[in-house]
């Protein structure tokens, strides 16, 4: 019904405007001239366009009549009006694609829809707001979480680290010299002097030498971490540029090999036999503590402390605070985090560290569309990793980021990045929390559908399947589905992953015909869920870290025991390949099921 009423309200303005042209152009060259003057952009209302577009060679877009007044809207040179900060001007947005040819809108979305999405004008989530460090503290602040929790896993699991725990102490470290240096007395022995060329006191002027164990966990990283980070970003800024930036910095290069190592760990791959280090003796201990006692594990651990002890005595440089380097070391630990968390999440050192993260950003001031990639990256890493524990703890997200780019000037990357956006918004709907009556959240849900549709009438082709196979074997229940390349096919699978999570959250009104569409829409996306994960490019570490957390809400969803059985092992062979979470995820859907039962 509601897109009965939209179309024809597109109908009626059309008809509106060929029956009064000189009211509607005289009312667009207004309004045009109006959004320019705001933007002190002058425009000379030229047709078909406007100096300041040819100057640019772009469109010119002129704007509908009924754009809203103070909204997020386009002037005289495309360019995007809105209300969050200078910092964020979509002019300073650098992009890792080509610039993509202007899409017709379709004929089924509302102009005014694709001009501002719905995600564009959410307000930004105000719980984290009153516990945020200031952008000066926000460092020391997030290496206090570090430390602390460094400090009691020692005690906790008895581990043989050699590290003094004073040295995690920052109250340990001298005070700074006030305004005379940028140096702290504890900075890293090599650097004595700052380099009057301009070199950080905090880097090495020369490569870090490694040895050979070293150099087999680089390659690790470099081969396989390195990936799994980079899905979603074409410019592989963790595989190829935080490697060239640790063989330079001791603090990132420690955090690289500890990510590495404790990796290389989960997958109990017959790694060993590389390294210079032994497995315990058969017999050993079981279970938790056997884990606790491998020797990658303990290796791992060794240089998570070393990275945590370098940290203690360069967080003083205000340029090191600011740097690229600790963005760069702060996800990686937090990747560690994550594979250290064995599915516990709840006030969990990676829960806690992605709260850290985001003090970090904030001071750095990164976002979604930082000008700088490795910046860019790491946000979206972050806001990744922070997604997927809000939704297991039923909290929002940590950003009050919103994009400033419309989805028709998004590259067909931005647009794979943009619905990890749109799906931490469905994350923050699905939040417990009951502060809003009956009609706001069926309002808000609507918003968010709306959003996801808008998102998705955007893609290109290149996000249509290139291939669906028959199934897989006799009473096989889900065709496969290739989309490539395999950022294409994640970003689907997170379209799906946020539609399941506001559909089985939004309230409903009751009746027949809704309960119909509402079912039919959730078991279209549980098919391409299974569809997708079900291909070769599941096979991949990097595609299942996606598929699984996809897997795991279509199952949210599904009544059908045999459906329910065969999800049930879709997931488990997910799990086989990622190593992560542990099989306790599985455990968590059969108690759902049985719940609902």
């Amino acid at each position: 019904m509601r897109n009965i009423i939209r179309d024809a309200s597109i109908v009626n303005r059309q008809s509106q405007a060929a029956q009064t042209p000189s009211l509607t152009s005289a009312r667009l060259t207004y309004d045009n001239w109006m959004r320019a003057k705001r933007r002190r952009v002058k425009c000379d209302e030229l047709r078909p366009r406007c100096a300041t577009c040819s100057k640019s060679d772009r469109e010119c877009l002129w704007p509908s009549p009924n754009d809203p007044p103070g909204g997020a809207a386009s002037n005289a040179s495309g360019s995007v009006q809105s209300d969050t900060s200078p910092a964020q001007d979509a002019s300073s947005i650098a992009t890792t694609s080509p610039a993509p040819a202007r899409r017709a809108i379709p004929p089924e979305i509302d102009p005014q829809l694709w001009n501002a999405s719905p995600e564009l004008l959410f307000e930004s989530p105000s719980t984290v707001i009153n516990s945020l460090p200031s952008p000066n503290s926000a460092p020391l602040a997030y290496y206090d979480l570090l430390a602390e929790d460094a400090i009691n896993n020692i005690d906790k699991y008895n581990l043989n680290v050699d590290l003094d725990r004073n040295n995690l102490s920052r109250q340990q470290s001298p005070a700074t010299d006030g305004a005379s240096s940028d140096r702290h007395p504890l900075s890293y022995e090599r650097t004595e002097d700052a380099d009057p060329s301009g070199h950080e006191p905090w880097n090495c002027i020369d490569v870090i030498p490694m040895s050979d164990d070293e150099l087999v966990l680089f390659q690790h990283y470099v081969n396989v971490v390195g990936p799994i980070l980079d899905l979603n970003d074409p410019s592989k800024q963790f595989t190829y540029t935080v490697p060239s930036l640790a063989v330079h910095n001791v603090g990132l290069l420690k955090s690289l090999l500890a990510v590495s190592a404790r990796h290389m760990a989960l997958l109990n791959e017959p790694q060993l036999r590389r390294l210079n280090i032994h497995d315990p003796e058969p017999g050993a201990e079981d279970g938790r503590t056997r884990q606790l006692h491998s020797p990658l594990i303990q290796v791992a651990t060794q240089y998570y402390y070393e990275t945590l002890h370098y940290l203690s005595k360069n967080l003083f440089y205000p340029s090191y605070n600011k740097s690229r380097e600790i963005i760069s070391t702060s996800i990686l630990i937090s990747t560690y985090e994550m594979w250290d968390s064995e599915g516990q999440y709840s006030n969990g050192a990676w829960e806690r560290h992605l709260r850290g993260i985001f003090w970090i950003q904030r001071s750095q001031n990164n976002n979604g569309e930082s000008p700088d990639p490795l910046r860019r990256a790491a946000w979206w890493n972050w806001i990744r990793q922070d997604t997927w524990v809000a939704f297991r703890e039923g909290r929002r997200v940590l950003t009050i980021w919103r994009p400033t780019k419309r989805l028709m000037d998004l590259t067909p990357d931005e647009l794979a990045l943009r619905i990890v956006y749109i799906c931490g918004r469905c994350v923050d709907f699905a939040a417990n929390e009951k502060k809003y009556d009956l009609n706001t959240r069926i309002e808000q849900a609507g918003k968010l559908l709306q959003a996801l549709e808008d998102w998705h009438a955007a893609l290109p082709m290149s996000f249509q399947p290139i291939h669906r196979g028959p199934p897989p074997g006799p009473g096989a229940l889900f065709t496969p589905i290739w989309i490539h390349p395999p950022s294409y096919a994640a970003a689907m699978q997170t379209f799906h992953f946020a539609r399941i999570i506001v559909l089985i959250n939004q309230p409903s009104m009751g009746g027949v015909d809704e309960f119909r569409i509402r079912q039919r829409t959730l078991d279209e996306s549980v098919d391409m869920i299974c569809g997708i994960a079900i291909t070769h490019q599941g096979r991949d570490i990097a595609s299942a870290m996606v598929n699984f957390k996809s897997i795991y809400a279509a199952g949210l969803c599904v009544q059908n025991p045999v459906k329910q059985t065969a999800i049930l092992h879709l997931l488990e062979q997910t799990l086989d390949i990622t190593k992560f979470p542990p099989k306790t995820l599985l455990t968590d859907l059969t108690s759902y099921w049985r719940a609902e039962s």
